[in-house]
């Protein structure tokens, strides 16, 4: 797969590709984690990747009757115990994936499966665990923001590694042409609807939004005080007063949010580096059992 001749063997092979899925299956978990690493070197190869990974996901669910992406979703589930580089490949695949999809049709079945499987409350429960690994987060709050993006929601911001465009509308995929005109939703949006409630968005708020609701009351300050007659002397100190402690507040705001960042990064090579060796074990131990 790390060349050319094998990549596209593999492309025009999709036998072989169901086989890499069924065996995110397995219940030796080195079996799933080499097998979700190969698929995410398949699918980021190229975009059209992604419709083969689709076909190989349905035939192989198809055939064991069971709804499509449920050995994607069994490891987001934890049903085999807790390996969080497992969750991270898992969740990453799927983000990939659908990344690669130009077409709303192919993005909404995909997603209509995961989310009829409980992505949404699997979700929830891992956002809401104290110590959730920072990569599994940021991997949530990727399907999250960009599922409510491709809803309609305008002020969602995408993620670099999103779609910065919403997908096409199908085309030609009813009885008349006009059908591919009219934006289909996911699942989710549709019980939301039905029900008369638009749900919060359930991953947490960054720490740019939280920044930026300190800083905004300071600029309206500094903007209302433009637009006032001119103060008089005293007035015109005190002014000058407040805008030197406007500015002061703000670079304090700006230095700690710098400094909350920098934690973060040290908390998440941390917990990398306790995941990997915590990997390595579990590696050992299954190969010593394998022997």
């Amino acid at each position: 797969m790390l060349y050319v001749d094998g990549m596209n063997g593999l492309i025009c092979h999709n036998e072989t590709v169901q086989w890499l899925y069924s065996l995110v299956g397995s219940k030796f978990r080195l079996v799933v984690k080499t097998a979700l690493k190969l698929l995410l070197v398949f699918v980021e190869y190229t975009e059209s990747n992604a419709t083969l990974l689709i076909q190989a996901v349905n035939a192989v669910d198809a055939k064991r009757g069971t709804k499509f992406w449920s050995n994607i979703v069994e490891i987001l589930d934890e049903k085999d115990g807790v390996d969080t580089e497992l969750l991270v490949y898992a969740m990453t695949l799927i983000n990939k994936t659908l990344a690669g999809l130009p077409d709303q049709d192919q993005y909404y079945d995909v997603v209509d499966s995961l989310e009829e499987q409980g992505l949404e409350s699997l979700s929830q429960r891992h956002l809401s665990r104290k110590g959730t690994d920072l990569d599994l987060v940021e991997q949530f709050n990727i399907y999250e923001t960009v599922l409510r993006h491709e809803d309609g929601d305008e002020e969602t911001q995408v993620p670099p590694s999103g779609r910065k465009e919403r997908r096409r509308a199908s085309v030609g995929c009813g009885s008349s042409e006009g059908r591919g005109l009219e934006r289909r939703r996911s699942r989710r949006h549709s019980l939301q609807s039905s029900r008369g409630h638009v749900s919060a968005p359930s991953s947490p708020s960054t720490h740019g939004t939280s920044f930026m609701s300190f800083a905004g009351p300071i600029s309206e300050r500094i903007h209302s005080s433009k637009q006032q007659p001119p103060p008089s002397p005293v007035h015109r100190l005190s002014s000058a007063a407040d805008s030197r402690a406007d500015r002061a507040a703000g670079g304090l705001l700006s230095s700690s949010y710098r400094q909350h960042q920098e934690a973060l990064a040290t908390e998440r090579e941390k917990k990398r580096q306790e995941r990997e060796e915590r990997l390595l074990k579990v590696e050992r131990d299954e190969r010593s059992r394998c022997k």
